[in-house]
């Protein structure tokens, strides 16, 4: 299992960069149970980005490239998240289902 204080680590450079809504953490290091050849996975919520989903994880990976471990990071903005959240076979409702929220932005 990963250290709260590594993800926290993470979750500070993320937010030095962009300015998510939500970070969710889901796969192996999620459930529970993640392998030595495991990679960190990533849900980002956005509010919006005019930038196609491909594009949208560049400036996270610079900012955690350093970082002795392979990641594998979602940008999603708040819309594609809402077209998705019901579709009961669609991935990104079994990562908001049984994924860990490590950050949430504080709703004013």
């Amino acid at each position: 299992m990963i250290e709260e204080k590594f993800l926290q680590t993470i979750v500070e450079r993320i937010l030095k960069v962009i300015k998510p809504e939500k970070i969710i953490l889901f796969g192996s290091h999620a459930y529970g149970r993640p392998s030595t050849h495991s990679d960190l996975d990533l849900l980002i919520i956005v509010k919006e980005s005019k930038l196609p989903r491909y594009r949208r994880a560049v400036p996270i990976n610079l900012a955690l490239c350093d970082i002795d471990l392979s990641f594998d990071i979602l940008v999603y903005t708040e819309k594609e998240v809402e077209e998705w959240k019901d579709v009961p076979q669609a991935f990104i409702t079994s990562i908001i289902k049984k994924g860990k929220v490590i950050y949430e932005r504080e709703k004013n």
